[in-house]
């Protein structure tokens, strides 16, 4: 996209990204959404502790009484406590064994992360609030209920025109691939619906690593972030379509190896609503 941004959203900033792309879709070039919870509800049973952490907890009153504690400010230990939480045994166990099994050689990367993990930021009272009441608790964003203050602007996330590619995976606890894609089959009723608004939409799923993995992770950043932003220029001339981005390791038998350049191969293939669907185990229990 000549003269263009290649926007990459991580996390909550994903939906952000999606959200300034709908309103000002001629400034924005592809889009990469790192494991983004666009679809707040959606899980299989079961499985994401977060989600069920926020039903029984009971709405976006949590978010009001942690900034309230801090004078209209909320401290984004809550959370990093939050993720602690969800693996007790890593947060007081495995980690630190795993620092003294590795002491000769394990010394910086620690340090780094707690560095990085222990930076926490203050935050205000009423974007916390907001966040919770109208994404994860309302799911109102790929509904297109999310409006501007005044209400004369209305985020629909189909006036977005450049690729949107997401990548997701199956071990991640915080944004589960459902999370990640569902907003796909909100928005549109079939593959044809967007071919109509000529969208391409690319998805790429990892099989194991975990929320920070997505992010931090050296070998993803190798293999499939590097394979998916080095290709742009293919998924620019995809025709409007659903696909499924496939990243494999080269083999010697490789058909057309001479023409692979590196260690991975990116395949690209067509996909229907019903793949994303078939992520989920039903949607009843939204």
């Amino acid at each position: 996209a000549e003269g263009k941004p290649f926007l990459i959203g991580n996390s909550q900033g994903g939906w952000a990204l999606m959200i300034l792309a709908s309103l000002a879709p001629d400034c924005a070039g592809p889009i990469l959404l790192a494991g983004s919870p666009v679809s707040y509800w959606a899980g299989v049973a079961g499985k994401t502790p977060m989600r069920y952490t926020g039903g029984l907890l009971g709405g976006s009153w949590t978010a009001s009484l942690a900034g309230d504690l801090g004078h209209g400010r909320f401290d984004g230990a809550y959370l990093v406590n939050n993720f602690e939480r969800l693996d007790p045994a890593n947060t007081y166990w495995t980690k630190l064994y795993n620092l003294y099994a590795k002491v000769d050689t394990e010394r910086e990367r620690f340090l780094q992360f707690e560095k990085w993990w222990g930076g926490h930021f203050l935050m205000n009272k009423e974007e916390m609030a907001w966040i919770a009441r109208n994404l994860f608790v309302g799911n109102k964003l790929s509904a297109g209920e999310v409006s501007s203050a005044d209400g004369k602007t209305r985020i629909d996330l189909r006036n977005i025109r450049a690729p949107i590619i997401v990548f997701a995976s199956r071990g991640d606890n915080i944004t589960p691939p459902q999370q990640a894609l569902n907003w796909i089959p909100d928005l549109y009723g079939s593959v044809d619906e967007i071919r109509a608004t000529e969208q391409t939409i690319v998805y790429s799923l990892h099989e194991r690593i975990g929320h920070l993995g997505i992010f931090v992770s050296s070998a993803v950043v190798r293999r499939e972030t590097s394979e998916l932003a080095s290709a742009l220029d293919m998924i620019e001339t995809l025709p409007p379509g659903l696909y499924e981005a496939l990243v494999e390791d080269t083999r010697p038998d490789m058909p057309g190896l001479e023409l692979v350049t590196g260690r991975y191969l990116i395949k690209f293939a067509p996909r229907t609503i019903d793949d994303i669907l078939a992520l989920d185990d039903g949607r009843d229990d939204e």
